[in-house]
């Protein structure tokens, strides 16, 4: 579902398929960005093991 007023309209199929099939370049993310993200990774990594251990826990039946 396209908007009337979306440009790709104008194009022939195989040029859409050409204009979408071309990798988009890498972006430079700010040090707010970046370490926002790799405290998510660190998040992420904490979480995982608490998680599993009460997935486990409950899976055991224990309480």
């Amino acid at each position: 579902m396209t908007r009337p007023d979306d440009p790709s309209e104008a194009l022939d199929p195989t040029q859409l398929t050409a204009a979408t099939s071309l990798p988009l370049p890498r972006r430079r993310l700010g040090r707010g960005v970046t370490l926002l993200l790799v405290l998510m990774r660190v998040y992420v990594l904490v979480a995982l093991p608490i998680v599993g251990y009460a997935f486990v826990r409950a899976l055991l039946g224990g309480s």
